[in-house]
């Protein structure tokens, strides 16, 4: 329970790199689990760490450490699920200037009927250039106070064994000194908690894909067809490489992410979104190879696959849904140095809604992250794959910066591009953990002979993606999509019937 928490206040006081392995290993015992332990310590516990003042972390974070308390995030409302800007739950401050009243209500909660300590989020009104405005703040609400309740438990397609609950609140009290960051910041406190979240997420999923991938080998090594292991066809071998090769890959963008998450003050928020969507893409992929390995007992309630495969699926939706995510990471993320977005702050649109800028800001942000410098000193082994790097990194430079000119700040309602150019990103960034991985291996004179070939195939598949998705920015059907959706928007259904009856 304390695996993030500072030693002073009981905890272990993890590095970011480490909590991630620990969290890799509990996914593979049981996706529950580790549910409710990311839901207490990842973005339960981890706003008051960041946030906290040194009396609300000596208040609360022991017990947090020790498990006496549970923590639990409240943020996403039955009007605001990935648009944080439609929070309906508000708080007065009192006429004694003492106590906030909460009311309002959030929905699935993990932990949400266990917790003892949830950082919930409500607008408030806040002073601003002479005008009063309403703000998202964070609060520290304890379960125990009057007139906070949780609903019943929800029955959920998987994680069925952790507690998923909604909050209500009702003229709940909350003293002033139980803010939580400076009144009205309340999105930057949820944006750098949900960070670690979504690394951990990662991490986990990068254990589950490491589990179904001993179970698909044990299986197919011991299920005999036409006379030998099924392990033995090259079918079942594409897929099981495959699997290899993108889980190699997400691990690898895990840990890159953790060592500059360890740095400390530095902003990671566009690469743990995209270690959260890479790693549980991965995931889905991976267990639906594995049920299909395991033929009809993969679709046998007798046996875990079937777990494995609802269990896996949250993991789109948690922590943003992976749509979203994409938006977030074409559009480059709200992070830069304060002045510079002061002069662009023409070119933003609302930062809850937007997430993102729409100058040539962006353009240096993807390439900072996905890039850092151009791959250089490469081991020749890894030359293919570093040019590769190299010419596709310059490529999605040129089309954000021409995607840019050619849409200005509308940029931001063309979806199907900013998709194309977030899943530009992903790969490349995912080509860049890999091979500076086996670069960094070569180098301190450890063997690559089984790393190297699974580098090779993600790299492979990697820049043909990122190729495809290049052409499609320019060259594409898009207007067609558009047409079809309309289509069956007017009609409400498939609009095509192959017999007249």
């Amino acid at each position: 329970f304390g695996l993030t928490i500072p030693e002073k206040y009981g905890g272990a006081g993890l590095p970011k790199s480490v909590y991630s392995r620990v969290f890799e290993e509990i996914c593979t015992i049981d996706a529950s689990i580790a549910v409710m332990l990311g839901a207490h310590g990842s973005i339960g516990t981890n706003p008051l760490i960041l946030f906290g003042t040194e009396k609300q972390k000596e208040q609360y974070l022991p017990r947090l450490a020790s498990g006496e308390l549970i923590g639990c995030f409240g943020l996403t409302e039955p009007g605001a699920g990935s648009d944080a800007a439609g929070i309906q739950s508000f708080a007065q401050l009192n006429e004694k200037k003492t106590h906030f009243i909460l009311n309002g209500s959030k929905i699935w909660i993990s932990n949400g009927g266990i917790a003892g300590l949830c950082t919930v989020f409500a607008k408030t009104e806040v002073a601003e250039a002479g005008e009063r405005k309403k703000k998202i703040t964070a609060f520290l609400v304890e379960s125990k106070w009057p007139g906070f309740s949780s609903g019943k438990q929800e029955h959920k397609l998987g994680i069925r064994g952790s507690n998923t609950t909604s909050l209500n609140f009702d003229n709940v009290e909350v003293p002033v000194d139980h803010i939580l960051g400076p009144i009205g910041k309340g999105f930057k406190v949820a944006m750098e908690t949900l960070n670690l979240g979504r690394l951990s997420l990662a991490a986990g999923c990068v254990g589950g894909c490491k589990a179904l991938i001993k179970s698909s080998v044990e299986y197919a090594r011991d299920r005999r067809q036409f006379g030998q292991p099924i392990i033995e066809f090259e079918i079942i071998q594409d897929k099981i490489s495959q699997d290899v090769a993108d889980t190699y890959a997400a691990e690898s963008m895990v840990y890159l992410t953790s060592a500059l998450a360890d740095r400390g003050h530095v902003d990671y928020s566009l690469e743990s979104a995209i270690c959260k969507i890479f790693a549980s893409e991965t995931l889905w992929r991976t267990v639906n190879d594995t049920v299909q390995i395991a033929g009809g007992l993969g679709y046998s309630q007798e046996y875990p696959y079937e777990r494995f495969l609802r269990d896996a699926r949250i993991n789109l939706i948690f922590e943003g849904t992976n749509e979203i995510l994409r938006a977030f990471i074409a559009l480059a993320g709200m992070q830069g140095p304060g002045e510079y977005l002061k002069r662009i702050g023409k070119a933003l649109r609302d930062p809850i809604k937007g997430f993102g800028l729409l100058t040539e800001f962006a353009v240096s942000k993807v390439k900072d992250v996905v890039a850092k410098d151009s791959l250089k000193n490469i081991d020749s082994r890894l030359k293919d794959e570093a040019d590769r790097f190299n010419e596709f990194t310059a490529e999605l430079e040129s089309l954000v910066e021409k995607s840019l000119m050619k849409y200005g700040k509308e940029i931001i309602h063309h979806e199907f591009i900013l998709a194309r150019i977030a899943n530009m990103a992903i790969d490349l960034y995912g080509m860049a953990a890999v091979i500076s991985r086996v670069d960094s291996m070569i180098k301190a004179g450890e063997s690559v002979d089984r790393d190297l070939p699974v580098a090779k195939l993600y790299c492979d598949g990697a820049w043909r993606r990122v190729r495809r998705e290049a052409r499609q920015v320019e060259n594409n059907l898009d207007d067609m999509r558009r047409e079809i959706v309309k289509t069956v928007h007017e009609l409400n259904k498939y609009p095509f019937e192959v017999l007249n009856l």
